[in-house]
């Protein structure tokens, strides 16, 4: 028996009353109506980030909406599952993990290649050299040696989704090494889905060659590999759109024989067709820079897109700009699906409640994965006429806390060390520490942005000046937590007391830099109607 990713029930998620179960994909609007599936529940933070986004790319690949009009509906009366069951076999034969080729993710034409063991679909287990140094302290080799079929598929799926730079000619995923995504989110799985689905002339007409429609320029482990051997690329004019959710860029096909019985190493799930290797060769598919991938956010650099990696330092309000609206200053813009939902969808539907953006991705050095990352930010609901100044306000809320993060960390080298040039190592703890102490209060002022400029109130001003003080406050303790200034017998008084000069001297609300960006008065006043 084949085991098939449509027909198996092997996606883990989690319904309202908290009940974990294992489902199908076409199971995912099952009993919506009184205990919905709401979401993913996978025993690896970036396994339901691949598990969504394999079921985006499923949705937008086989019943997209024609319309708006349809999209609406389909967003307020979910298909049954009889529907999608039936819409999802249409390209069952491409989702098949064993049995004869194809197979699910795996190339069209393997040979005599190289074996490796199983657990190197996973991107964090240490390489041949890590171990041969033997250098894995805090992941440890052989950890993960055995894996059931549906961790494989989805390890498979999770490498070649996010494939970073792998050894000469192992080449890096459709949108480079590690990109960042961002998901809109629902009140349960099938919104999640549907709200990160693009209506299907949008769809064909922007991201590929919509008249390419064999399977293999859909799913391309459905024929020969589009190899690159002379570092020929494959760019979006060679494939079908939904190729962006289904890309293969390495070369790779499960040991299945090897297969025996017992507990799979990731799920802990009985299996009698465990796998612990499989072969694998470089010079897979090159897909250049030439993407653009619905669910990523991009930075324009000349006349290119370059998709947002994954940065040390996570996913905060930091990266308002470009993940939720365009960053005018860098050239970055949120993911199409998220300018899409923001402008056009968000304000025709009947529950104008917050919705959250959902980021997350890797942050890669160069092959070796030094984390996962994600985070939520809420994608407020505006008026349309109150847009422009209200995002230009938000603009200008970071742009202040750039500013006073860079130098609160400046000053606070100042404190520690005689020569702060001088001394090398990574200081950004201390940003990334201002940053998520700000963050709670961020999200509240912008609350109260949305409701003074919906109001036609004289507030915004008085707003501007409280977060300018909250950022001051949160300067001020970072600043004499990492100073020492409370350990007076080791520390320098006087260059603490300098550096803490020089830190309030610079955050003064009358400093011209920071009146410039938060458009301030030059004699700022608080409303009296407060």
């Amino acid at each position: 028996m084949v085991y098939n990713l449509i027909n198996e029930k092997w996606i883990p998620v989690r319904r309202a009353n908290g009940k974990k179960e294992f489902i199908a994909p076409w199971q995912v609007t099952d009993d919506i109506g009184s205990n919905p599936i709401v979401s993913l529940d996978a025993n690896r933070p970036d396994f339901n980030g691949a598990l969504i986004q394999f079921l985006i790319g499923l949705v937008q690949t086989t019943i997209a909406p024609k319309k708006d009009r349809n999209w609406m509906t389909r967003f307020t009366e979910p298909p049954k599952v009889d529907e999608l069951k039936t819409a999802f076999e249409i390209v069952s034969r491409a989702f098949n993990v064993d049995g004869d080729r194809p197979r699910f993710m795996q190339d069209f034409k393997p040979d005599k290649w190289e074996s490796n063991e199983i657990d190197k679909l996973l991107v964090e287990i240490p390489g041949d050299k890590t171990i041969k140094d033997n250098t894995d302290h805090f992941v440890k080799r052989n950890s993960i040696k055995r894996m059931c079929l549906a961790c494989s598929a989805l390890a498979l799926f999770t490498l070649q989704t996010n494939a970073p730079s792998g050894g000469q000619g192992h080449r890096v995923s459709l949108r480079g090494g590690g990109p960042l995504t961002t998901i809109i989110l629902g009140d349960t799985l099938w919104q999640t889905i549907w709200l990160n689905v693009l209506n299907e002339s949008d769809f064909l007409d922007k991201y590929g060659n919509s008249s390419l429609i064999d399977d293999a320029s859909i799913f391309p482990w459905m024929g020969p590999t589009h190899t690159s051997e002379k570092d020929q690329l494959t760019t979006p004019e060679h494939v079908h759109p939904a190729h962006m959710f289904w890309g293969m860029p390495r070369r790779i096909f499960l040991d299945i024989k090897s297969g025996e019985s017992g507990n799979c190493d990731l799920c802990n799930q009985n299996s009698s067709n465990l796998i612990t290797s499989y072969i694998t060769k470089n010079k897979g598919t090159y897909y250049g820079s030439s993407w653009h991938h619905t669910l990523t956010p991009y930075r324009h650099e000349k006349s290119d897109l370059i998709s947002i990696k994954g940065q040390p330092g996570g996913i905060t309000f930091r990266h308002w700009l470009g993940f939720v609206q365009n960053d005018r200053k860098n050239g970055n813009e949120p993911a199409v699906v998220v300018h899409t939902f923001r402008l056009q969808r968000q304000p025709s539907l009947e529950n104008k409640k917050t919705l959250q953006l959902w980021a997350f991705g890797y942050d890669f050095d160069n092959m070796k994965v030094r984390c996962w990352y994600e985070g939520k930010m809420p994608l407020i609901n505006v008026e349309d006429n109150i847009r422009e100044n209200y995002e230009s306000a938000i603009e200008q809320l970071i742009r202040v806390s750039e500013l006073i993060s860079d130098n609160v960390r400046k000053y606070a080298k100042e404190a520690m060390f005689t020569r702060p040039g001088d001394v090398k190592g990574d200081f950004s703890f201390i940003d990334n520490r201002f940053w998520n102490n700000a963050e709670p209060e961020f999200y509240t002022t912008l609350e109260k942005l949305r409701v003074a400029f919906s109001d036609g109130t004289d507030t915004i001003v008085e707003i501007k000046l409280k977060w300018l003080n909250t950022l001051f406050r949160i300067g001020e303790q970072l600043f004499d937590e990492y100073s020492q200034s409370n350990q007076i017998d080791v520390a320098d008084p006087k260059r603490i007391a300098l550096a803490h000069r020089n830190l309030r001297k610079f955050n003064q609300k009358n400093n011209k830099q920071i009146m410039k960006i938060l458009y301030l008065p030059d004699k700022p006043t608080i409303s009296k109607n407060k």
